[in-house]
């Protein structure tokens, strides 16, 4: 009996720690981007929301959101531009990562937004509602 207690009690604080670490958070892939020549930021929109579409179709649950960026204030160099992806979790973003390396609609849709800009730099961070 003694045995079941302490698995009850790990098991309970295991899910307390989850649910810690991820109580109101979200990812986000943060990357930075410049369009290839002769490239538009309506290419980069199109390209985007295939995406988008593409991802929450084969990811469970879905939730994934991306948003373009554009400096206003700052770095204002033309052609730069980011885009903020969210993930529900990290499980989604690594089943998404699967998807565009493994289903051929994916793989075509990765190679487009690739061939509408170059994305030198990305960060992938956990973000907290304060």
């Amino acid at each position: 009996m003694k045995l079941f207690s302490v698995k009850i009690i790990a098991l309970i604080a295991t899910i307390g720690i989850w649910s810690t670490f991820n109580a109101d958070s979200d990812f986000r892939l943060v990357h930075t981007c410049m369009l290839k020549d002769g490239k538009t930021m309506d290419d980069v929109r199109i390209a985007n929301s295939k995406w988008v579409v593409f991802v929450n179709e084969h990811v469970d649950g879905g939730g994934i959101t991306s948003h373009i960026t554009t400096s206003i204030v700052g770095d204002t160099t033309q052609g730069k531009f980011g885009y903020v992806d969210s993930y529900p979790s990290l499980e989604s973003w690594t089943a998404q990562v699967a998807a565009l390396e493994s289903i051929a609609e994916g793989i075509a849709i990765d190679r487009e937004l690739r061939e509408v800009a170059d994305c030198a730099q990305n960060n992938l961070v956990k973000a907290e509602e304060s």
